[in-house]
């Protein structure tokens, strides 16, 4: 039995330490402090909100449209919804950090939309982001805003309220007339300078009230003798007075404006309470003498017609009008003419007239006729009666003198007599003389012109002959329609200081006749000067200096080899000529044209049809003996020309391709010839400081045009004639031979720059013309790109512009930007890596200069191009101070 008995087994228990708290009992805690503080700052954020009515809402909408003030936003609509029938209520969220500036009753708030005018654009951003509604505080200081009371509900305005203020701004009240076109915005100027505009317009008790600010730094400008006028626009009145169109200028005639007019500028400010008054016209602001004058009748004329005296404007009718007996008028005189007003003063009217003298006062057809006078001293008078002009007699004491010609040719008796194409006279009358052999004209001179005359005075006729050919010397004395018309006698130059004791005169037939007898009377002495037979000169031709004829070709020896021409100088000029003066023959005219261009050179009227004799009074070579050269190009090419070798001059064409440094036109080419080598051989003409050119080292090269996408140069000579580039050099040996370059040569230093030269050891992707970048700023470019004289490497030679040069130092890098760089990776995807797109089809490189950088680099140093681009090279970033 006892086996049957199972023994009870009492297992001891595991025990396991637990934490006090469970972690799980913990995360909510901290999303409830979190809830609870969003909760916090949604309250004290939420902000204050207010209601705006406005008759409309266009243009705004809820959780868009915000409140603004100075361009910064305050707050943004969160509701709108209608007030009534005629208005909306529009709620505004206004952060709670502004509201006490907001929400208190100095404010108002109106409606900003996009205002588009001749004067300005504002508002103009509404297009894009719509528009605003916008806060103008009442209230300005701290003191103000916390002792303001609390307002919630608003008005909105109509528009932008004045402000106006003159702790803001200096405004000026004018009251302006109701026919004056002025509108906010409209400028307001100070000798055609803009100083203000109208910010505000107003009608109240039937008077238009303007407000003008003045901008702060004008100030000065505007006190209280100051005077507002109004521009005159564009003004355009046809009546009886004529056709009459008046503008100031472009932009007042499109919007106006008003000008301020300021006396003295020491005066005190206008005030606030002041009104000024806005002028229509300057002429309002003339002091005026009110006349009545009396006409037969009123043909041609009208309110407003000018009382114009000799061409100046004095006064105006303002009124005409009809009685039993006469047409009256009413009319004013400016008060500085006063004097004019006298018992003997006559009005008339005056008119265009026709007749074969010519056309008179031509201007009146289209600008009205205009009433004029005939001013004489007396006593003051305010009526007058107006006459007929040809009812005025003018009285004159004329001098009166006696011309014999041997044909009356044209004259007539509405001959005039002329000097200097001026009317100084007219023909009286004419007869035969007792012997019936000759004319005799009687003529009448000016009185204001009475000095014109003396014992050597010489007239001829210069409308009889036309043309006329003698001798084969054509000779053309033409004047002008006017006196061919009706006959003309003119007066040669005259000795102003000779006596007067004749009173009879020699007509001459012609000016050539006169001219020739002028020379004979000049006193001077004879020169011989020697040139080729390639060319004519003729006797008598003129000698001409700085287009005054200093004398004439006396007598021509011809010879087989050389010729001799006796030139005779007038004595007052003799002292032009030295051992370096030179003559050049100048034809009647000189033309020649091409797709390069048109050359047209016309002489003076003297030696019109044969040509002159012209001086040159200095040049760069003394010559043992006068010469005269066949044209001026041939003089320069005497002493002022260089000789320029090449192998090829595709495109230069002579007198059409043109010597350039730094952009300016130096000298051109004169003639393009092969010598024995098949070279070509180009004579060039330098104009001015032919040393500076002439001179050893200065290197010559022909400027083809080149179009890459960095540049485009001398893109002129692809159509154009190919001109010829210098580079000046600082030697003084001079030098007349030069070898000439088919491209711009490498030199070390030249105006352009200085030349640095990069090395590679295999062909870059740069291309000739590539820019040189130093921190992204163009530097430079590539100048030339050649082989090593071993042919090891590739040498670049990078032009830097000079004022960029100090930036180059012995120790700075040229990197290669060429193309661009692909970088691919399955975590951080494709990246494409490039400098300038420019970069990408050109190529181009950049510098970088260490932050300790080494002592100035010069045109020896060679520098290894790094292919590629450091990644921080632009925080790499030293202050170069010092060469």
């Amino acid at each position: 039995m006892s086996e049957n008995i199972k023994e009870d087994v009492v297992y001891t228990p595991k025990t396991e330490e637990k934490k006090a708290v469970s972690f799980i009992w913990v995360l909510p805690l901290i999303i409830l402090c979190i809830l609870g503080w969003i909760a916090y700052e949604s309250y004290m954020k939420k902000g204050t909100n207010i209601v705006v009515i406005f008759k409309s809402a266009e243009g705004l909408k809820e959780g868009v449209t915000p409140l603004e003030y100075k361009g910064l936003q305050l707050g943004k609509v969160s509701k709108i919804s209608i007030n009534d029938v005629n208005s909306v209520k529009v709620n505004i969220l206004v952060k709670s950090e502004v509201a006490k500036y907001v929400a208190n009753e100095g404010s108002l708030f109106w409606i900003k939309r996009p205002t588009v005018s001749l004067t300005k654009i504002s508002g103009l951003s509404t297009l894009i982001s719509g528009y605003k509604i916008e806060l103008s505080p009442q209230f300005r200081s701290e003191e103000q805003m916390t002792t303001a009371k609390e307002k919630l509900q608003f008005y909105g305005l109509d528009s932008k309220p004045d402000g106006l203020s003159t702790d803001d701004g200096y405004y000026v009240s004018l009251i302006g007339n109701d026919k004056d076109n002025v509108e906010i915005g409209t400028p307001i100027f100070y000798n055609r300078f803009q100083i203000g505009e109208i910010v505000a317009k107003e009608f109240k008790n039937e008077k238009v009230y303007l407000k003008t600010y003045i901008y702060d730094k004008f100030n000065y400008l505007v006190n209280k003798s100051s005077k507002f006028i109004m521009n005159d626009a564009l003004k355009v009145n046809y009546g009886p007075a004529g056709l009459q169109i008046e503008v100031g200028s472009l932009y007042s005639a499109l919007v106006g404006g008003i000008t301020v007019v300021t006396q003295d500028k020491t005066q005190d400010k206008i005030s606030p309470d002041e009104n000024y008054v806005l002028y229509a016209s300057k002429d309002d602001l003339r002091a005026k003498i009110d006349i009545s004058i009396k006409f037969l009748n009123a043909d041609g004329i009208s309110s407003e017609t000018p009382i114009i005296y000799k061409g100046i404007k004095i006064g105006e009718l303002t009124d005409i009008f009809l009685t039993p007996y006469d047409v009256s008028s009413k009319a004013y005189i400016y008060d500085k003419y006063r004097y004019m007003l006298t018992k003997n003063t006559k009005f008339f009217i005056q008119k265009p007239e026709f007749n074969l003298d010519g056309v008179k006062n031509l201007g009146n057809v289209v600008k009205g006729n205009f009433v004029s006078l005939s001013y004489k001293k007396g006593e003051f008078s305010d009526t007058f009666e107006a006459q007929g002009i040809n009812n005025i007699k003018e009285n004159s004491s004329n001098q009166t003198f006696t011309l014999y010609a041997d044909s009356l040719g044209s004259i007539t008796k509405k001959t005039k007599i002329y000097y200097k194409n001026i009317p100084v006279g007219k023909v009286k009358n004419f007869a035969l003389t007792k012997d019936l052999k000759r004319v005799k004209i009687d003529i009448s001179i000016f009185k204001k012109y009475k000095n014109l005359v003396n014992n050597h005075t010489l007239f001829y006729d210069m409308s009889s002959k036309l043309v006329e050919l003698k001798n084969l010397n054509l000779n053309i004395n033409y004047s002008g329609f006017k006196p061919l018309l009706n006959g003309a006698i003119a007066i040669s130059d005259v000795k102003r200081k000779d006596k007067l004791n004749k009173r009879s005169f020699k007509l001459y037939s012609s000016f050539k006749d006169v001219e020739k007898l002028r020379r004979i009377h000049n006193s001077g002495s004879t020169i011989t000067a020697y040139f080729t037979n390639d060319f004519k000169i003729k006797k008598d031709m003129a000698v001409v200096y700085k287009n005054q004829e200093i004398g004439f070709v006396k007598e021509i020896k011809f010879a087989d080899k050389k010729s001799k021409a006796k030139l005779f100088i007038y004595s007052q000029y003799k002292k032009y000529l030295n051992k370096t003066s030179r003559f050049y023959k100048k034809g009647v005219m000189n033309f020649k044209a091409s797709l390069n261009g048109v050359i047209f050179e016309m002489d003076n009227f003297t030696s019109l049809l044969e040509g002159s004799i012209h001086l040159e009074k200095k040049s760069n070579k003394i010559y043992k003996q006068y010469e005269i050269f066949s044209s001026k190009n041939q003089m320069k090419n005497s002493s002022n020309s260089i000789t320029i070798i090449f192998d090829d001059v595709e495109g230069l064409h002579e007198e059409f391709s043109s010597l350039i440094y730094k952009g300016v036109k130096v000298g051109k080419v004169t003639k393009i010839s092969l010598n024995s080598k098949q070279q070509v051989v180009v004579k060039a003409q330098i104009f001015k400081d032919y040393k500076s050119f002439a001179k050893k080292g200065t290197v010559y090269y022909l400027k083809k045009p080149r179009i890459s996408l960095e540049e485009v140069e001398n893109i002129g000579s692809s159509v154009m004639a190919v001109n010829i580039g210098i580079i000046k050099t600082e030697a003084v040996k001079p030098q007349k031979y030069f070898e000439g370059y088919n491209s711009m040569p490498s030199v070390d230093k030249s105006q352009f720059g200085t030349i640095f030269k990069v090395e590679s050891f295999h062909a870059s992707s740069v291309n000739k013309g590539a820019p040189v970048y130093y921190k992204n700023v163009k530097i430079g470019k590539i100048n030339k790109i050649d082989l090593s004289p071993d042919a090891s490497r590739v040498v670049l030679d990078c032009l830097i512009y000079d004022k960029y040069t100090k930036f180059i130092r012995s120790n700075s890098i040229f990197y290669d930007i060429s193309g661009f760089n692909l970088k691919f990776s399955l975590f951080s995807g494709t990246k494409v890596e490039s400098n300038t797109f420019t970069s990408i089809l050109k190529g181009g490189l950049v510098v970088v200069t260490p932050m300790e950088y080494n002592r100035p680099a010069s045109p020896k140093d060679r520098f290894i191009l790094v292919e590629e681009l450091r990644e921080d090279w632009e925080s790499i970033s030293p202050s170069i101070k010092k060469y």
